[in-house]
């Protein structure tokens, strides 16, 4: 981007004003970065640790974007890169203060972010897939009364864990690809969630993928469509339950071809091209997460 700085006029100087008011700094949305504007700059690259100026880098701009993201402005849950910002460090302070452990609250969505996060949704009968969404931030509003105005207490000796076993994505040595444009988006978000679960991870997407995978690899093809049994190669139908990682286990051990390989079959109910982008993420994220939870059960 163009740096913006002093003397400079226009919409893009409105936009940096009207995030500067948002995180408190008083000074007027007119478009002109004049003096108060260069100050309310310069207290809040001190405030990030930016290098000293009046000025709005790509750097400056980042963190500005960062900070001014309030909770419920946009959908969050584990990926790679990690969500980071305001609205992250408001979420992991309202879930410390309702009891839930999510490690540092660094402003970071990681893996401890998100098992906290599904412990509160377990907890508050919603679907527990680790998604802030409308429906969590439905129920963390019904409790503004229980977290309001209160601090964290102690979670000194409290226990952690990762929201899956960081020791099996670490045995795992598989490849997700997709049969179909949805079975490609839910195998992408498979890969990215186990990355960003454990740097560790031997988990990827076929699009990682630049030579013929190795004979070890398992490859595991995920589909929205109805295929046939194809000789030697597993079909398994997705489910919620517990029965789903065992099916998996089943499904691996008779394998029979090299690379070995498995097809998932995931259904389409909650995916809506009609309702729009944000449905599809967010049913192909919750597929994701369940889908790696049960390899993960499977391999452990």
């Amino acid at each position: 981007m163009r740096t913006i700085g002093r003397n400079d006029h226009g919409a893009a100087v409105e936009d940096v004003q009207r995030r500067l008011r948002v995180m408190g700094y008083e000074l007027a949305v007119d478009g002109a970065y004049l003096q108060r504007t260069c100050d309310a700059v310069r207290k809040f690259r001190q405030s990030e640790g930016l290098p000293p100026g009046d000025f709005v880098d790509q750097q400056a701009w980042s963190a500005l974007v960062d900070a001014s993201f309030a909770l419920g402005d946009r959908m969050l849950y584990l990926r790679m890169p990690h969500f980071h910002g305001a609205d992250v460090r408001s979420l992991q302070k309202i879930l410390e203060v309702l009891g839930f452990v999510v490690g540092k609250s660094d402003g970071i969505f990681g893996a401890h972010t998100e098992r906290a996060l599904r412990d509160f949704q377990l907890s508050v009968g919603i679907m527990d897939d680790g998604i802030a969404g409308t429906t969590t931030y439905d129920a963390i509003e019904r409790l503004r009364h229980a977290w309001e105005g209160k601090e964290p207490t102690s979670a000194e000796g409290a226990q952690m864990g990762f929201a899956r076993a960081a020791e099996a994505l670490e045995k795992m040595e598989a490849c997700f690809y997709g049969l179909d444009e949805i079975g490609r988006g839910v195998a992408s978000r498979v890969a990215n969630l186990a990355r960003a679960t454990s740097e560790d991870a031997h988990v990827m997407s076929a699009d990682a993928l630049e030579a013929f995978p190795p004979s070890n690899m398992l490859m595991v093809g995920i589909t929205s469509n109805e295929v046939d049994g194809q000789d030697g190669i597993p079909l398994i139908e997705f489910s919620d339950d517990f029965m789903f990682a065992r099916r998996i286990g089943i499904a691996l051990s008779s394998a029979k071809t090299t690379p070995r390989r498995v097809i998932i079959e995931i259904p389409t109910q909650g995916y809506s091209e009609v309702v729009g982008v944000v449905s599809g993420e967010r049913w192909e994220q919750h597929l994701a997460v369940l889908l790696l939870d049960a390899f993960c059960l499977s391999f452990s």
